[in-house]
């Protein structure tokens, strides 16, 4: 009777340990997903809030740093474009919903149009070799706009990509029609022109238009990955690492915000409690934490610490990667897990034996998250992300209302387990 009361005691800590682990995980994607972080980008210091948020949290958990200066920061540059005033587009009496009728590429340069405008609406399906196309483009004024029906078409016809196209569009403004998802993202760079995508539900039948776009190049701003650890107790020197981005896209314009819930707030959010975690729970091993910011500017703050790191690469253990946490009703994606296979059969072993989630999927090595940057640098590392939920992405949906959280605890039970059993390898 002792031994069942004991056992009852151990399940309702472990319950009411978990219970405070989801209230703290939802609590920080409610921050950092939060209005007053502007979509953790870079307007209004919207990383920079984030990463103080990070910081105050490793210091209140009194985690150990590997700096001198005692703080948590791991400071560089890069450049990128910004969207911190107007991007506004009217079409006949409609102004256009910024983030639901219509983006801005990320690239794009600022435009206004004049008073009365009228756009040009070309049809690109009567374009039939790369010599038209040139011809056409000769034609474009940088004063005038222009909407580009069939523009994809003509990117299969000219065997070219998207990207590569819009990149050389000569200086003007373009309405370019989606039928997919209007997906924003971060651009490093300039493009000569100003272009909209535009969801084709949104677009106004006549010719009648108005612009106006601000943009502001940010050429060398500072950025931060913020990184603290927790000394194991028997091998001080051998590290299991667990990282997170915590930058999003920010803000296009003073009214469209993305705030990245999924991406990545709960991935950051997750990541922290796994820290509260393992510094209330000893490891054998040391582990560090590290919130990388750029990845969506591609992987930057990763490729930075990657070339600085702050300890050997080496004395990494074993490296996981965590993205899009919001939702695991389907499950778990573990990615580079073709390479890292004894990894994934453990994940799997223990799957199996807790029957924690639905399926584990396993997928080779892609250069889709911050993991990338260590495994080529031979570091073992994977990426999970979570399978379910309503599938926003990149885009102005991903708010924390939208996300259940749902078998996300059993997600945090199979990484403690999975760290543990890795402990004893």
């Amino acid at each position: 009777m002792i031994k069942f009361w004991s056992s009852l005691a151990l399940l309702l800590l472990s319950f009411g340990a978990q219970s405070q682990d989801m209230r703290f995980i939802k609590q920080s994607i409610y921050t950092l997903a939060g209005p007053g972080f502007g979509g953790r980008g870079y307007v209004a210091n919207g990383r920079d809030k984030a990463a103080r948020f990070l910081h105050r949290n490793f210091s209140e958990m009194r985690l150990n740093s590997f700096y001198d200066s005692g703080n948590f920061y791991q400071q560089y540059h890069f450049s990128v474009n910004t969207f911190p005033n107007k991007v506004e587009l009217k079409l006949g009496k409609k102004y256009m919903e910024p983030g639901v009728d219509f983006i801005v590429d990320a690239g794009s340069v600022g435009f206004r149009t004049a008073e009365k405008s009228k756009m040009d609406i070309i049809n690109l399906n009567k374009i039939k070799d790369s010599i038209q196309w040139q011809k056409l483009k000769s034609s474009f004024r940088s004063d005038k706009v222009y909407q580009l029906k069939h523009f994809d078409t003509l990117c299969n016809r000219m065997n070219s990509s998207h990207r590569v196209m819009v990149q050389q569009l000569p200086a003007a403004c373009y309405l370019i029609p989606q039928n997919n998802k209007l997906i924003w993202t971060v651009a490093t760079d300039n493009i000569p022109a100003t272009v909209f995508y535009v969801a084709d539900s949104s677009l106004a039948k006549g010719k009648k238009v108005e612009v106006h776009v601000q943009h502001k190049f940010l050429k060398k701003a500072p950025s931060n990955n913020v990184i603290g650890y927790i000394p194991g107790t028997l091998v001080p020197d051998s590290f299991f690492v667990f990282t997170a981005h915590y930058d999003h896209l920010g803000k296009m314009g003073n009214q469209a915000i993305f705030p990245g819930a999924n991406d990545n707030a709960s991935g950051t959010a997750f990541m922290l409690a796994l820290a509260k975690y393992f510094k209330e729970n000893p490891p054998k091993y040391s582990i560090a934490f590290i919130a990388f910011s750029g990845e969506e500017a591609g992987l930057l703050g990763s490729s930075h610490y990657v070339a600085h790191p702050a300890f050997p690469l080496s004395n990494i253990k074993f490296l996981v990667n965590i993205d899009l946490m919001g939702d695991a009703s389907d499950g778990l994606t573990v990615v580079n897990a073709e390479e890292q296979n004894n990894a994934f059969e453990l994940l799997q072993k223990i799957n199996t034996a807790k029957n924690y989630l639905p399926k584990i999927n396993s997928r080779g090595n892609a250069p889709n998250s911050d993991h990338y940057p260590f495994t080529q640098a031979k570091v073992p590392a994977i990426f999970i992300y979570a399978m379910g939920g309503k599938g926003h992405y990149h885009d102005v949906f991903d708010r924390p209302k939208e996300l259940s959280l749902n078998k996300i605890p059993e997600v945090f039970r199979l990484l403690c387990d999975f760290i543990n059993q890795k402990s004893h390898q």
